[in-house]
C-alpha cells in the first residue's frame, strides 16, 4: 500500500508541476499559482508537505492578491497537526478518499478519445451546470485550465448517448500508474448507467499498460459508494482547506 501511495503522489505531482505557471519552495511544500486562472483554485494553491510553523500566514503571503486561500495536505499526520489551526483561522476542511483498484472493464462503442478542442463545448456545458451560480467568466477560466492538461499528457473520453456528447472523463498516466478524474454526465442524461460506461470503458481502455488505477473523490460525497460498486477500495485519505476570501 505503502508504494502505490507514493506512486499516487509521483503522478500527482507530475501533473501539479506540468500545469503551473509558476512553482515555489517555501518552508511547508510547494506553492503553485496560475496568475491568468485566479478564479481556478485547483491551480492556484499550496501544497504542504512538511511541518510549517504557519502554513495559514504562508497562504496569505504566497496567494497574496487571489481571491481564496487553498491549502493541500497529502499526509494523514500532517492533516492531524496542521488541520485544526487551519479551520480556525477560517478554511473550511474537504476530506479527499483515493480509491484504487486493477485496470481492466469493457470498451464500449459509445465512448470516443478525442483532443480537448473537440471535447470544449462538452465540458463547458458540464462547468455551467456545477457552478452556483454559472458566472460565464469562471466558465471561461476552468475551460482554459482544462486545456493546460495536456501539458501532463491528458486523454480525454467522451460517452455519446446516440450521437449527443452526454459525458466525459479525463485519464492521467505516469510510469504504469492511471488515474481517471472529472467523470461528469450532463444532467439530461443522468440515469442510464453512462457514468458506469465511461469509467468501465476508461479502466479497459488503461489496462495493457497500467498495473494500477485511482480516483479522488469527496468523503461523504456520492460518488464513494459508486466507486465502490465498481470495485475500487479505500487507500487513503487527505484534506483540503478553502477559505473564499469575504466569506471566511
Amino acid at each position: 500500500m505503502k508504494d502505490l501511495v507514493e506512486r499516487m503522489r509521483a503522478l500527482e505531482h507530475h501533473f501539479q508541476d506540468a500545469t503551473a505557471a509558476r512553482r515555489e519552495e517555501f518552508a511547508g511544500g510547494v506553492a503553485y499559482s496560475n496568475p491568468a486562472l485566479p478564479a481556478v483554485w485547483d491551480l492556484n494553491f499550496l501544497r504542504l508537505d512538511r511541518p510549517c510553523p504557519q502554513p495559514a500566514l504562508e497562504a496569505d503571503r504566497l496567494q497574496a492578491g487571489l481571491g481564496h486561500r487553498k491549502v493541500l495536505i497529502e499526509e494523514p499526520r500532517l492533516v492531524a497537526r496542521f488541520g485544526p489551526g487551519l479551520r480556525d483561522r477560517g478554511l473550511g476542511e474537504t476530506e479527499l478518499i483515493a480509491l484504487a483498484r486493477e485496470p481492466g472493464g469493457a470498451l464500449d462503442s459509445s465512448v470516443r478519445e478525442l483532443p480537448f478542442e473537440a471535447v470544449r463545448p462538452l465540458r463547458r456545458q458540464v462547468s455551467a451546470e456545477q457552478l452556483t451560480p454559472p458566472d460565464p467568466a469562471v466558465i471561461d477560466q476552468l475551460q482554459d485550465a482544462a486545456a493546460l492538461a495536456g501539458r501532463a499528457g491528458a486523454r480525454w473520453l467522451v460517452v455519446f448517448d446516440g450521437d449527443q456528447p452526454a459525458g466525459h472523463c479525463v485519464i492521467y498516466s505516469h510510469e504504469g500508474l492511471a488515474q481517471v478524474e472529472d467523470v461528469a454526465v450532463l444532467d439530461a442524461f443522468r440515469g442510464r448507467g453512462l457514468s458506469r460506461r465511461l469509467l468501465e470503458h476508461a479502466l479497459e481502455l488503461v489496462a495493457g499498460d497500467h498495473d494500477m488505477a485511482f480516483i479522488l473523490a469527496e468523503a461523504g460525497d456520492w460518488p464513494v459508494a459508486f466507486y465502490e460498486r465498481l470495485g475500487f477500495e479505500r487507500v487513503e485519505v487527505r484534506a483540503q482547506y478553502l477559505l473564499i476570501l469575504g466569506e471566511g
